[in-house]
């Protein structure tokens, strides 16, 4: 690297010889970083010696190369060109583009006639690389983003790593209840009883899961008929109280509508008491006295339906999570709720689905849920 006070010394000579001093001693290393950076604009400025070769990677989807056997892309499709930051790869080495030490390695091996193929990271996005020696010396360099696949990959493992942890806790306890039936306990009325309401206490957490796991699963693949349409908010608030009412008073709380009447949204009717539903439960199970209210707000991006509890709030460190599948923030009491730990991941989806979105706010004072939906 040359060093700051020759680089110096000759910008000041070059500018004092342009204002009619004496001519510029500028030292071998400036005048030879001068020779490399006018060969490296004569080769960006050379015509591709061949549009057939463009022609042909054009037509890859990927980000697509050919490398001279200098090291410099000589021919890039319009793909490739995104990952240069003047948006031109022509001229450049896959170094200068990418910053990739691994990459200019693979380049340099396969220039020596090794194909390679590796796994690369620019930014925050994620590339698999092909490298392909050609007979005439050059390289044949493909780049495919797969960091949306590898995203939805690690999606699938975790959804079934979490679907298999919940489905083994009732199964197992169900397994376990009828060994100890089989074993005896059926004659002894009271323990068959116990075991018996094990069973059935179990049996309905594996229904209520697998219902979610078959609503989540249709929703996420368009496979849930969603119809657009105005919906009356007032309408569907009534019949989510109506189904939840026993449930709140059980509990000694209240539930309060502060929807005015004729309010509308555009969504589907049925998706939207799917989500209310949701949501008001949610406020029920973890709110230990006051109750829940819904509420409304309207604004120029649409009409915003709010349901708010009076519980003890979720930490902040939560709340960037709280729609991902599975996530609790108490996983036991969660549990013992009777949660699956997917409603608040299939209200994001219906919402999403409905053209509209959803975020969460919470304090010392309680949480509230936030979804906003068209104006029809």
């Amino acid at each position: 690297m040359l060093g700051r006070t020759p680089l110096f010394a000759a910008i000041r000579a070059l500018r004092a010889e342009l204002e009619g001093g004496a001519r510029a001693d500028l030292g071998r290393d400036v005048r030879e970083l001068a020779e490399l950076l006018a060969r490296r604009e004569r080769r960006r400025s050379e015509p591709d010696r061949d549009p057939v070769e463009q022609e042909l990677l054009s037509a890859f989807p990927d980000a697509a190369a050919l490398v001279s056997k200098e090291g410099w892309v000589r021919v890039s499709n319009a793909a490739f060109d995104t990952l240069a930051v003047a948006g031109r790869a022509h001229g450049l080495t896959p170094l200068e583009i990418t910053r990739s030490a691994e990459l200019s390695d693979a380049v340099k091996r396969a220039l020596e006639g090794t194909p390679r193929r590796l796994d690369l990271s620019v930014g925050r996005r994620t590339y698999l690389v092909h490298l392909a020696p050609l007979l005439r010396g050059e390289v044949l360099l493909l780049m495919r983003d797969v960091t949306e696949a590898r995203r939805a990959e690690a999606t699938r493992r975790d959804f079934v790593a979490n679907a298999s942890h919940e489905l083994r806790t009732p199964i197992a306890a169900i397994r376990a209840a009828a060994e100890t039936l089989l074993s005896g306990a059926v004659e002894d009325p009271a323990a068959a009883r116990n075991f018996i309401d094990i069973v059935a206490r179990h049996a309905e957490r594996l229904a209520r899961l697998t219902q979610d796991l078959l609503d989540l699963s249709r929703i996420e693949s368009r496979q849930l008929p969603l119809e657009a349409a105005p919906v009356d908010v007032t309408g569907v608030v009534r019949q989510v109280f109506e189904l939840l009412l026993d449930s709140a008073r059980a509990k000694g709380l209240a539930l309060a509508s502060e929807v005015p009447p004729g309010t509308l949204v555009r969504g589907d009717a049925r998706a939207l008491e799917q989500v209310l539903v949701n949501l008001v439960e949610n406020g029920i199970k973890y709110t230990p006295q006051g109750g829940v209210t819904v509420g409304v707000l309207r604004g120029d991006a649409g009409v915003t339906i709010t349901v708010t509890d009076t519980g003890p709030g979720i930490e902040r460190h939560h709340l960037s999570r709280i729609f991902e599948r599975f996530y609790r923030v108490d996983a036991g009491r969660s549990r013992e709720q009777g949660g699956t730990g997917l409603g608040l991941a299939i209200v994001k989806h219906l919402v999403m689905a409905m053209g509209g979105d959803v975020h969460v706010e919470s304090g010392s004072s309680g949480t509230s849920f936030a979804v906003r939906l068209p104006s029809p």
